[in-house]
C-alpha cells in the first residue's frame, strides 16, 4: 500500500507515472518477500526519499515504522501494541492491535468513517 500527499500528486507527470514516489509505503511480509522488503525495497525507498516505510508482520503481529532522516531510515517504532502515528500523513493514527484483531479493526474503521 502506498500514499501520495497533495504535494506529491501535483508533481506527477507522464514520465513519472510508471514509478511515482509515494510519501508512505507499507509492506506486509510474507516468507517469499521478506528478504526483498527488508533489502532492496528498503534501500530503494530510502534512495527515492519515501518519507515513511512500515513493515507489517502478520506472523509476529508487529509493525515496524521507519522514518527517513537525512537520507537514511531510522526505526521509530516496532511494536505489537500502542498507537502508531504517521509522520508524513497528517491525521493517520491507529492502534497497532487494529491491524491484527478483526474486532478492533472494525471498531477503528467505524471511527474513521464516523
Amino acid at each position: 500500500m502506498v500514499f501520495f500527499g497533495l504535494e506529491k500528486t501535483s508533481q506527477v507527470e507522464p514520465e513519472t507515472m510508471k514509478f511515482p514516489v509515494p510519501d508512505l509505503a507499507v509492506e506486509v511480509l510474507s516468507p517469499s518477500t521478506e528478504a526483498r522488503d527488508r533489502g532492496v525495497k528498503f534501500e530503494d525507498y530510502a534512495a527515492n526519499r519515501v518519507g515513511e516505510y512500515w513493515i507489517i508482520s502478520t506472523e509476529e503481529a508487529t509493525v515496524e515504522q521507519f522514518v527517513l532522516e537525512k537520507g537514511t531510515y531510522h526505526l521509530r517504532m516496532k511494536s505489537s501494541s500502542g498507537r502508531l502515528v504517521s509522520t508524513v500523513v497528517t491525521g493517520l493514527e491507529l492502534e497497532v492491535e487494529a491491524l491484527f484483531d478483526e474486532e478492533k479493526n472494525l471498531a477503528a474503521l467505524a471511527q474513521i468513517l464516523a
